[in-house]
């Protein structure tokens, strides 16, 4: 599973596809599942539907397939309470599980721009700027875990 070059072609096909993206969001998620502050806040999510509509989602961006049936990505994050430190670790880890599978940097960081571009939709100042998207939805608010630097 290795990229292709090619610059006249969007992202998404530099990349090498779905199977990229699976393979990249498969990894993606066993460290999100397993870190012991980012786990919290997928308490209860099918892990098989949110690596779906991540990859999905994704692909769009990259200029792929329009296949994303999701939410907008303030509506899907309203009711998290995303800080910088939280958003710098998942970040990092996305970063080390693309390039597992992407091994040419200009197209890692070409993905890691994409990601970014979501990043001030999705960061909160204080727990108050969060909302329910359902009347049964917790807010989630968690700090690092003691001891941690969140990394």
């Amino acid at each position: 599973m290795k990229a292709k070059p090619d610059n006249d072609s969007s992202l998404f096909e530099r990349i090498g596809g779905y199977p990229v993206l699976k393979a990249v969001h498969k990894l993606f998620y066993d460290k999100i599942f397993s870190h012991e502050w980012l786990k919290l806040y997928f308490q209860g999510v099918d892990r098989d539907h949110i690596e779906a509509q991540q990859t999905t989602f994704i692909a769009q961006a990259m200029g792929g397939p329009k296949d994303y049936r999701g939410k907008a990505v303030p509506l899907a994050h309203a009711h998290i309470f995303i800080t910088e430190e939280l958003f710098s670790v998942r970040h990092s880890l996305l970063r080390e599980a693309i390039e597992t599978f992407v091994i040419q940097d200009d197209l890692v960081k070409e993905w890691l721009k994409i990601d970014n571009t979501f990043k001030k939709a999705i960061l909160k100042s204080s727990p108050e700027e969060c909302r329910k998207r359902y009347p049964f939805e917790e807010i989630l608010v968690f700090s690092p875990p003691a001891g941690s630097t969140g990394s």
